[in-house]
């Protein structure tokens, strides 16, 4: 499940259609607060979320600051989407915790495949969190 956090009603569109090409399941969010309570609500976080930086109220960075607070990247992937591409606007995203920063009007195939690979990723360290836990502990 993907979740797809934007104020703009064409770009949660196009986010959909994108997604469920790929058979992802999609949750949408209009804007940040709804973001943090389904996430807060959630039993399983969304694989990876979307997320618009320009947004009223509670912009894109805060929401990403907030939910770095409580989930890690292995957790819960953040792609930052954004029509802004300055450096600053991309390195503050990184500085908040997002692990991607796309621009629009972005290109499908692009950011359907970082999709995969943080998806991946995210896969692969929760497997390496599986062993560890089963692993003996050693006594220092």
């Amino acid at each position: 499940q993907i979740m797809s956090v934007d104020d703009d009603i064409i770009n949660q569109v196009v986010a959909e259609q994108l997604l469920a090409a790929q058979s992802w399941r999609v949750l949408k969010a209009e804007d940040g607060q709804t973001c943090l309570d389904l996430v807060e609500a959630a039993k399983v976080l969304p694989d990876l979320i979307l997320l618009d930086v320009m947004m009223p109220g509670m912009s894109g960075y805060e929401v990403c600051a907030r939910l770095r607070k409580k989930y890690s990247s292995a957790l819960l992937p953040i792609i930052m989407v954004s029509a802004r591409s300055a450096e600053k606007d991309v390195v503050q995203a990184l500085r908040v915790g997002a692990d991607d920063y796309v621009t629009k009007p972005y290109k499908r195939a692009e950011l359907t495949e970082r999709i995969k690979a943080h998806v991946r990723a995210r896969d692969a360290a929760k497997g390496f969190d599986d062993i560890a836990a089963g692993l003996p502990r050693i006594p220092l």
